[in-house]
């Protein structure tokens, strides 16, 4: 979820509910309806309610609240976000552990489950708003902005950084982006892949008959896809595989993994039948289905994170221990 700032505003402090959105009214809903405007600022809200924050009297423009009042370019929309319970499922300091901090970033072992910002109706609750109850303060001269440097998925564990200082923040984010960070990630997949070292190198895009919009498959018209792997160790039924991804294409790990033969454990979308995924969205997943996944999540960790930190001017190197529930895999 994405909220609306004026220019000029800093990044809000997500350690606070929200109490209000000012949002500036631009070129392309210069004319339209306030209803209509205010549902493209806030795509996250219905039509139903956004209409019914316009009638309970949430909404001042210029002094009115009428549904079909046209807005003008350049004017000013106020939106009180009606206040209510604040859920206490947010991580505390102890649950989240600390990897490295310094005054230029903040390296943590995030568990599996925990989302890293707000997104659709996961509202609270996520790594970032940790952060900014560690960080965020009412004094300016105390006041520490966290920002993200790269994101890993809700189920996978593991090393994920954070700036606390703008400019190095821009350093480091532009080595992610010119892919100079090395990304090292360990995977218990089924089976044990033959060789047991070797590179995966098949091009990926969108699952062509899937009704997953996210999906993704091998295709000869896809984009360039690289993943080296080896094999840590194997007890016959599952193997634990050192996983270094070469590109960064959405789910890469996953899908080449299964396109050798060995999909991760857990894994919802691409270790099992599309259905068990669709169940798994409506929260309905059967007791079979469940067995057949054995772990609740894929089974995938960010173990190592190594770039050129800018603030002591050398190359470090941060490391998250495999989790229990993924090294219980190799016990059995």
């Amino acid at each position: 979820m994405s909220v609306p700032r004026r220019p000029g505003q800093g990044p809000r402090d997500l350690s606070k509910p929200l109490e209000q959105i000012e949002i500036l009214v631009e070129d392309v809903c210069d004319g339209w309806r306030l209803d209509r405007t205010l549902q493209h600022y806030l795509p996250w809200r219905s039509r139903t309610g956004v209409v019914r924050l316009i009638d309970g009297g949430y909404v001042d423009h210029r002094g009115e609240t009428r549904a079909s009042r046209k807005v003008v370019k350049g004017e000013v929309i106020v939106v009180r976000i009606p206040m209510a319970p604040v859920p206490d499922v947010g991580p505390t300091d102890c649950e989240i552990p600390i990897l490295h901090e310094d005054e230029w970033v903040v390296v943590v072992d995030k568990p599996a489950g925990l989302a890293v910002h707000p997104a659709g109706k996961r509202v609270y609750g996520t790594l970032i708003h940790f952060l900014h109850k560690r960080y965020r303060s009412d004094r300016p001269e105390h006041d520490v902005v966290p920002r993200l440097l790269h994101r890993i998925d809700r189920e996978t564990s593991g090393v994920l950084a954070a700036g606390l200082e703008e400019i190095s923040h821009g350093q480091i984010r532009a080595q992610f982006e010119e892919r100079t960070v090395r990304k090292v990630y360990l995977a218990v997949v089924h089976g044990c892949p033959k060789p047991t070292e070797g590179v995966i190198d098949l091009a990926l895009g969108p699952a062509r008959r899937s009704e997953i919009r996210l999906k993704q498959e091998v295709r000869d018209d896809g984009l360039r896809a690289e993943t080296h792997y080896r094999v840590v160790e194997t007890n016959g039924r599952h193997s634990l595989v050192e996983l270094t991804p070469h590109t960064g294409r959405t789910h890469q790990l996953r899908v080449h993994m299964a396109a050798i033969g060995c999909p991760l454990v857990g894994d919802k979308l691409y270790g099992v039948r599309e259905e068990v995924f669709l169940e798994y969205l409506q929260g309905e997943i059967s007791e079979a289905n469940r067995e057949q996944l054995i772990l609740d999540r894929h089974a995938l960790h960010s173990a190592r994170l190594r770039f050129w930190h800018p603030g002591v001017e050398e190359t470090v190197e941060y490391e998250a221990p495999l989790p229990a529930d993924m090294a219980a895999l190799l016990e059995r």
